[in-house]
């Protein structure tokens, strides 16, 4: 009887110990994901470096949303989550400022720059 006791406060302690430790992964696992998303929201960072970057031709429709825009513009590579530059537009308020028509941007722009370009608008050329 005292061997079964025994046995039983064993497995119990190993249960609660299993269930503490699996807390603290998940909890430090997601604290992880919380400062790694945080961080690629407030830095700037382009898709690719200076001296990588590549020139890309985005045709965006008149009153796209700015999450359409993100996704369109990580399908072509020039950055890196929409996500984050979906919440980027939100936070800076330029969501709704952002404006259709035929751009070149370049893979080594921050968010922030491309922001700035879509909500200027399109360069128009002069036909002179």
């Amino acid at each position: 009887m005292k061997l079964n006791k025994a046995t039983m406060t064993i497995i119990s302690f190993s249960v609660r110990f299993i269930v503490v430790a699996l807390i603290l992964f998940f909890v430090l696992r997601g604290a992880m994901f919380a400062y790694d998303f945080g961080y690629s929201i407030f830095m700037d960072e382009a898709a690719a470096e200076a001296a990588s970057g590549r020139s890309v031709e985005v045709t965006l429709l008149e009153g796209s949303s700015a999450r359409d825009i993100g996704k369109q513009l990580e399908n072509l590579g020039v950055i890196r989550d929409a996500n984050i530059f979906y919440i980027q537009a939100l936070l800076s308020g330029d969501s709704k400022k952002l404006k259709g028509g035929k751009y070149t941007l370049n893979t080594s722009m921050p968010p922030s720059q491309i922001m700035q370009i879509l909500t200027e608008g399109p360069k128009v050329e002069n036909s002179n």
